[in-house]
C-alpha cells in the first residue's frame, strides 16, 4: 500500500476537525437539553439541584470556549489543504482526491459563515 499523499493527510486532517466541531456541536445541544431539564424541574429531592445546575453551566462554558481555538485549527488546515490544491502537484493527483480535498473546502467555508 503506498504512503498516503500530501493531499490526503490535509484531506483528512480537515475531516477529522470538521467531525471534531460537529460533535462538540452536538455535545452543546445535549448539555443545553440537560440544563433546560434541570431548570424545568420543580422537585429537588436529594438537595443538590442547584449544584448541578451550576455543573451544567459550567460544563456548557467549557464546551464554548473549545470552538474558537477548533475554528482557527479548520481555517489553517483549509488554508493548507487549498495551497495543496493551487500547487503544481496536483496535476499528478487522483481526481477523486482533488474532488474529495474541493469538497472538504467547500464545506468548510459553509460553516464558517
Amino acid at each position: 500500500m503506498p504512503a498516503p499523499t500530501p493531499l490526503a493527510i490535509a484531506t483528512s486532517s480537515v475531516q477529522r476537525l470538521l467531525k471534531e466541531e460537529s460533535t462538540y456541536r452536538t455535545e452543546l445541544e445535549s448539555q443545553e437539553r440537560r440544563l433546560r431539564n434541570l431548570q424545568a424541574e420543580t422537585e429537588d429531592e436529594d438537595g443538590n439541584r442547584g449544584f448541578l445546575i451550576g455543573q451544567e453551566e459550567r460544563a456548557i462554558q467549557e464546551t464554548k470556549a473549545v470552538f474558537e481555538p477548533l475554528r482557527e485549527k479548520v481555517k489553517d488546515a483549509v488554508k493548507s489543504l487549498e495551497q495543496l490544491l493551487s500547487s503544481k502537484d496536483t496535476v499528478q493527483l487522483d481526481e477523486g482526491e482533488v474532488e474529495t480535498a474541493k469538497g472538504l473546502v467547500g464545506k468548510a467555508k459553509a460553516l464558517e459563515r
